[in-house]
């Protein structure tokens, strides 16, 4: 956090119990989903960026700190997240590294130690609100490649790119996953 009075900064953040790796702003049309399913009364327009989703947890290890991706409400009037996530996707053992969340509200792709895998919104039915579910989706060319430490979407979701730990790189288009540009970057890079 940055320097300034220090209530403001305590009042606007939150913890969570885990450490974090990744953090997003949940896309309108995923939020408009919600509302939709909810029946709000809420224009669209009140619905954008209302929601935030985290990865992050303990690791592989025994530390105690679960794993999870996470998804917190966000009050702009009150420039705070909610005390507790509005829901909670556990990952096990594998901790999600990174994100990136489909621009068209069609889902998170999470980085973990050996490969990605996706996850799509859901509308919890009891408390009428945002969720996340893993995917039967499966990122063939995702599997085993080891962790991806950078990954985005482009404007309009129909490209991914990824960035690996071992200088390898790929652009793939969605939802076909087949290579549109596959390098591996070698030496240094001034």
């Amino acid at each position: 956090m940055g320097k300034g009075n220090k209530s403001e900064d305590e009042s606007s953040c939150q913890k969570y119990g885990v450490p974090l790796y990744g953090a997003a702003w949940v896309p309108p049309a995923a939020a408009v989903k919600e509302d939709s399913a909810a029946e709000s009364e809420t224009p669209a327009s009140d619905t954008v960026n209302r929601h935030v989703v985290l990865a992050g947890g303990g690791g592989e290890g025994h530390s105690g700190i679960p794993n999870a991706i996470l998804l917190s409400a966000f009050d702009f009037e009150s420039n705070s997240l909610s005390d507790q996530p509005v829901a909670k996707h556990g990952t096990a053992s594998d901790l999600p590294y990174r994100i990136a969340v489909h621009p068209g509200g069609e889902g998170v792709i999470c980085s973990f130690p050996k490969s990605c895998r996706w996850f799509e919104w859901g509308v919890s039915t009891d408390k009428r609100t945002l969720s996340l579910k893993r995917s039967a989706k499966v990122l063939e060319q995702l599997e085993d490649v080891g962790q991806q430490l950078a990954m985005t979407f482009n404007d309009d979701g129909s490209l991914l790119a990824v960035g690996g730990e071992g200088g390898g790189e790929a652009v793939l288009p969605l939802p076909e996953q087949k290579y549109v540009l596959n390098f591996k970057v070698t030496g240094e890079i001034r």
